[in-house]
């Protein structure tokens, strides 16, 4: 039987892509529009690029931000509300063959489950480029991506499961959400929430998958991502607020990350 894909009404759908196992599709809805109750055949993951909705979904209400990847199980129902702004969203679609190996290895595709953590947030973005960029090797790289953002969830989901972060952790964390655009060393991260500097930095590791100077890094670029994409603001003006030294360092950080520059990242936003 012939595998069905919840197509957007209207001329919401921008473009779609097969690849082996998935479906990628980018999605473009206006304010205040309600998309009543209804099923996705496969199961599937939204990573929302830019806007923020309404889900409802059994007896639940959740509001979908920017930067949240949404996963849904097959045959889930669900009702959509996209408020007062448009919404603009990356999905995933998965078939039955590969859900099938996925569900050997993942639990975030049993139930319905949001996150809205860095790491998550950073592979969307890449698979998002290279959805964007679909050159010979992006499938295969869109793959990887896609597997990684579903180890690091089934692994978020199991750990939230077991164990809560210490409250040191959690106070470090919001630590760096505040001054992520100062110089900072291991050394002011510890003395803030009086934890000893390597000890911080293995725990830190071991819960977010990355160094503190990376998830920092991490924090300052898609602050400029925000700020490219949805002001005018100038790029230099941009860096500095990012805690960037000065525009030549967020050139180079976003060459480095997304293999375009800032100014080409706020075309490929504005145009769509």
């Amino acid at each position: 039987m012939k595998q069905e894909l919840y197509k957007p009404r209207g001329n919401y759908l921008v473009r779609s892509q097969e690849l082996v196992g998935f479906t990628l599709t980018e999605a473009l809805y206006p304010a205040r529009l309600r998309q009543p109750r209804h099923t996705h055949q496969r199961a599937s993951f939204s990573f929302v690029l830019t806007g923020s909705y309404v889900e409802n979904y059994g007896r639940q209400s959740q509001t979908r931000q920017p930067s949240t990847i949404v996963f849904h199980p097959p045959q889930e129902s669900h009702a959509v509300y996209y408020e007062s702004e448009a919404v603009r969203i990356l999905s995933v679609h998965i078939d039955f063959e590969r859900l099938a190996y996925i569900r050997e290895h993942s639990i975030v595709l049993d139930s319905s489950i949001s996150r809205r953590t860095e790491m998550i947030s950073w592979l969307g973005h890449r698979i998002y480029r290279e959805f964007d960029r679909m050159d010979a090797l992006s499938a295969l790289a869109i793959e990887g991506l896609i597997l990684e953002i579903l180890v690091n969830a089934s692994r978020d989901e199991s750990s939230s499961r077991e164990q809560k972060s210490p409250r040191w952790l959690e106070q470090a964390k919001e630590f760096l959400h505040a001054h992520f655009s100062e110089s900072l060393v291991m050394e002011d991260v510890a003395n803030a929430i009086g934890v000893h500097r390597v000890h911080l930095a293995r725990v830190f590791r071991k819960k977010f998958g990355c160094t503190i100077g990376e998830y920092v890094r991490r924090l300052r670029v898609e602050f400029a991502c925000r700020q490219i994409s949805t002001t005018e603001a100038p790029l230099c003006q941009i860096a500095l607020a990012a805690g960037f030294s000065d525009q030549s360092h967020l050139n180079k950080t976003f060459k480095d990350i997304f293999n375009l520059t800032p100014s080409e990242y706020r075309k490929i936003s504005r145009y769509r």
